[in-house]
């Protein structure tokens, strides 16, 4: 059985990555790791945490995970667009997980502040989603 988190990882990656509105926003500059020299603006994966949501008759899990945009000074409203831009992406997709079923994607907050050590703004979206093992 494939990780539930690792799934959804992957189909919000390749669901970022492929949409036309975002990519003019950001390229394709979408990364779990932030290669060396990266162009700004640009995503990353934050913190995710699973938790157990197993019912008496089928295994789950609960996930709460962050994407975090990044670009240089004077970037708020571009930080603003690209955080416009992902969570109506996700809010209410269906993405297609291997071995699993996405229940619920929902969001629940975002946060928007410049980041003076490192001369740049930073926006933070969180996400909770559940999950349910396809037998």
């Amino acid at each position: 059985m494939t990780s539930a988190g690792l799934e959804l990882q992957k189909a919000v990656l390749t669901l970022l990555k492929a949409d036309p509105s975002l990519k003019s926003l950001i390229n394709t500059r979408v990364y779990d790791r932030v290669p060396a020299q990266a162009e700004f603006p640009y995503v990353t994966l934050g913190a995710s945490t699973t938790y157990d949501w197993s019912t008496a008759s089928e295994r789950g899990s609960e996930h709460i995970f962050t994407l975090n945009v990044w670009d240089r000074a004077s970037g708020r409203k571009s930080v603003m667009q690209i955080m416009h831009a992902i969570d109506r992406l996700l809010t209410g997709t269906q993405l297609t997980l291997t071995g699993h079923r996405l229940i619920n994607l929902i969001p629940q907050s975002s946060l928007a502040r410049p980041e003076d050590n490192r001369d740049g703004y930073l926006g933070v979206l969180r996400y909770r989603a559940v999950t349910e093992e396809q037998p």
